[in-house]
This record gives structure tokens, C-alpha cells and sequence, in this order.
């Protein structure tokens, strides 16, 4: 199944850090979170912006007793030019356009299978796209 970034938090880390932090070892891409326009802005104290959804997904495997991820979802941009054409650190992994990614129920992995790309992956993409585009209009 294809997967956005993605991991656990790590000891010492809040939420948005670790979605940064994930965000770099899974594409080698620096990131940085699309905030809301009407994102509270103090001197004190910090705000962290907030997740775009907050997911609980229950887990079920073989080897591992039922539990449930609590996924905190954040829309991100590169800080930098990205190079769609270079390779990817982890995979397989592969980049798509908003509409292949619209209209997509399954994508082709580097072998040819195809491989399903779950409802909330895909309509989460087209949203974090969407916010992207949005937030360059803004600026």
C-alpha cells in the first residue's frame, strides 16, 4: 500500500518535530508545515501548528497484538527546489501530480505491480497539494 512520510515520535520530540524529522529520513527532503492562515502568533508561549487531521488507525497484524496508531497528519512544502527526476532515499517511493494522484486507486511501484493507494492517503494528498497552492497565492 502506498504511504505518505511517516513514523513514531520519538523520546523528546513533539509532534511537528517528528513529522519534520521523518519527512527528511523518508524523501531527504527538508520540509517545513503549512500553517493556517489564522495561526495564533505570540511571543510566548511556542505554538506549534496544528496537524491538518489527526487519524486513529487500528493495527492489525500477525505478529503483533491489535493497537492503534494515532496519526497527526501535517501538509508540508519543500524549503528548497525539488528534483522529481532524482532518486529517492527510501522506497519504493515515487512522486505524482495532483491529478494522477485525484484520480489514482492504484499506482505502479518500481516493478510494474500495481499497488492500491488507500482513500485517506489519496484524499489527504489532494488536500496537502491544494494547501500548497493556496498558501503561494497568499504569499
Amino acid at each position: 500500500m502506498w504511504l505518505p512520510p511517516g513514523g513514531h515520535i520519538e523520546a523528546n520530540e513533539d509532534p511537528l518535530q517528528a513529522a519534520l524529522r521523518e519527512a527528511w529520513e523518508e524523501s531527504g527532503l527538508e520540509v517545513e508545515v503549512i500553517a493556517p492562515p489564522d495561526l495564533l502568533v505570540v511571543d510566548e508561549p511556542e505554538v506549534l501548528p496544528p496537524p491538518a487531521v489527526i487519524l486513529i488507525e487500528d493495527i492489525e497484524r500477525e505478529d503483533q497484538p491489535f493497537h492503534q496508531h494515532i496519526d497527526h497528519v501535517y501538509f508540508t512544502r519543500a524549503t528548497e527546489q525539488v528534483d522529481f527526476d532524482a532518486p529517492i532515499p527510501h522506497g519504493p517511493c515515487r512522486w505524482v501530480d495532483r491529478g494522477t494522484l485525484a484520480g489514482a486507486f492504484s499506482l505502479p511501484a518500481p516493478d510494474g505491480t500495481l499497488v492500491p493507494v488507500a482513500e485517506d492517503v489519496r484524499l489527504l494528498g489532494v488536500r496537502a497539494l491544494d494547501a500548497a497552492e493556496e498558501e503561494e497565492l497568499r504569499c
